[in-house]
């Protein structure tokens, strides 16, 4: 119990203003506090997540629609509106997507 107190303290110590702030003395040595600079970085984590939840989506209807069933409904999106046509792109089956697909139905995992 007392180490996950430890580990909540330290995450709120972590989380609070003064551990987001830097601190400085200026030419009088007076103490100056400034916010540090946030870094905004690249979402790639939540890119690759999405990507593989894209994927996944695409083996399980594959799976649930048959073969023929999954090519007659991505023709069927790929003539649809304009957001349609965009899920039909993304639902074009990829060489990685065959291969997972072969693998799970041949039980080759």
């Amino acid at each position: 119990m007392t180490l996950a107190l430890d580990k909540f303290h330290a995450y709120h110590t972590k989380s609070t203003a003064a551990a987001r702030s830097v601190e400085s003395y200026n030419h009088d040595g007076l103490e100056l506090a400034r916010r540090r600079a946030h870094r905004r970085e690249f979402p790639l984590k939540q890119l690759a997540q999405l990507v593989l939840a894209v994927m996944l989506f695409k083996i399980f209807l594959f799976f649930q629609l048959g073969a023929g069933g999954y090519g007659a409904r991505m023709a069927q999106l790929a003539e649809g509106n304009i957001l349609e046509q965009l899920a039909a792109k993304a639902m074009i089956l990829d060489p990685v997507s065959v291969w997972l697909i072969e693998g799970l139905r041949f039980g080759l995992w």
